[in-house]
C-alpha cells in the first residue's frame, strides 16, 4: 500500500523539572532530525517546557521517527494528522485559508510586515 503524505502536528511536553532553556535544545534537535520529515512549523511554550511542531510526513520511516522520541526521554508526546495540511505547501495555504477567510487578513499582508520590520532592523518575529 502506498504511504499518503500528510501534516503531522506534534505537541510535546517536557518533565516539569526541566529546565525550558534545556527543553527548548532538546526540542530543537528532535526537529532537526531529518529523518522525520520536513519540519514546517516550531515554536517553544512560554510557561511550561515544552512546545509545538508540523511536519509534513511522505513516508512511514518518517512517522515512525515523529513517533520515535529517543531524544525526548520522559517527555509526553501528543501527535495528531491533519486533514487539509497534506503538505508543507498545504499547511501553508491553510495558514493562507484561515487567516484570509476568518480575519480577512492575506498572508501576503503579513509577509509584508515580516519585510518592513527586518529592513526597519526590528525582530520579524514581533512584526
Amino acid at each position: 500500500m502506498r504511504y499518503k503524505r500528510r501534516c503531522m502536528m506534534v505537541t510535546a511536553y517536557a518533565p516539569t523539572d526541566l529546565k525550558l532553556k534545556e527543553a527548548n535544545a532538546l526540542f530543537n534537535q528532535y526537529i532537526a532530525n531529518r529523518e522525520r520529515g520536513h519540519c514546517v512549523f516550531h515554536d517553544h511554550f512560554l510557561h511550561q517546557p515544552g512546545g509545538v511542531a508540523f511536519f509534513e510526513v511522505s513516508r512511514e520511516e518518517q512517522e515512525k521517527k515523529v513517533k520515535n522520541a529517543a531524544e525526548l526521554p520522559g517527555w509526553r508526546l501528543e501527535i495528531q494528522p491533519l486533514i487539509h495540511s497534506r503538505s508543507a505547501a498545504g499547511f501553508v495555504a491553510q495558514l493562507h485559508y484561515t487567516s484570509e477567510n476568518y480575519f480577512d487578513i492575506p498572508l501576503s499582508s503579513l509577509t509584508e510586515r515580516i519585510d518592513r520590520a527586518k529592513m526597519e532592523n526590528r525582530s520579524p518575529f514581533q512584526a
